[in-house]
C-alpha cells in the first residue's frame, strides 16, 4: 500500500519529532555549559554586543528547538492527514495513542533536564531563561498530549468519513 503519508515519512517525522525534543531537552545542558564559557570569557567587552546576544542565545535556542519539535510533528502529521478518508485512519488513531504513551513515558527525562536548567547556578545570567525554562514543562506537557489526542481524534474522522463513505 502506497499511501501519500505513509511514502512521504508522515508516521516517522511525528514520532522522531517526539524523540527529538526530547533528546534536545535532555542535552541542552551541554549548550547552557558552553554558553558560560563564552559568556565568562575575560575579554568578551571587547567585542560588539556579544555578551547581549550571549545571555539572550539560551532562551532563544531552548525556544527554537522546542518550535522545531511540534512543527516536524505537525508537518508529519499533516502528511499522514492528507490521505483523507482511508484505512491510514485507523492507523493514526493508534499513532495517537502510541504518541501520548511515549511522551508521557519519556517526559520524566524532560522534567528532570529541566530540572536541571532551572538549578544550574549559571542559568540566572541569562535573560528570561529561568522563566521560559520554569514555565516550557508544563506547555510541552500538554502539547504533548494535545499532539496525541488530536492525531487519535484525526484518524477516527478519517475513518468515520471512509465508513461513511461505502455505506
Amino acid at each position: 500500500m502506497k499511501g501519500k503519508g505513509i511514502s512521504q515519512g508522515g508516521f516517522l517525522a511525528m514520532v522522531l519529532s517526539v524523540l527529538g525534543v526530547v533528546l534536545y531537552v535532555t542535552l541542552f545542558a551541554t549548550v547552557l555549559t558552553a554558553m558560560e564559557a563564552v559568556r565568562a570569557y575575560a575579554n568578551i567587552s571587547t567585542f560588539v554586543a556579544l555578551s547581549t546576544v550571549v545571555g539572550i542565545a539560551p532562551t532563544v535556542l531552548l525556544l527554537a528547538g522546542i518550535f522545531a519539535g511540534g512543527a516536524g510533528y505537525y508537518k508529519g502529521y499533516k502528511s499522514v492527514a492528507a490521505q483523507g478518508g482511508d484505512p491510514g485512519g485507523l492507523l493514526r488513531m493508534v499513532l495517537g495513542v502510541l504518541v501520548i504513551i511515549l511522551f508521557v513515558t519519556l517526559f520524566g527525562t524532560i522534567l528532570t533536564a529541566m530540572y536541571t536548567l532551572y538549578s544550574n547556578a549559571s542559568a540566572g545570567n541569562y535573560t528570561a531563561f529561568q522563566t521560559v525554562v520554569s514555565i516550557a514543562p508544563t506547555i510541552l506537557f500538554l502539547s504533548g498530549i494535545f499532539a496525541g489526542g488530536a492525531t487519535a481524534v484525526g484518524g477516527y474522522k478519517a475513518r468515520k468519513k471512509g465508513r461513511s463513505f461505502i455505506r
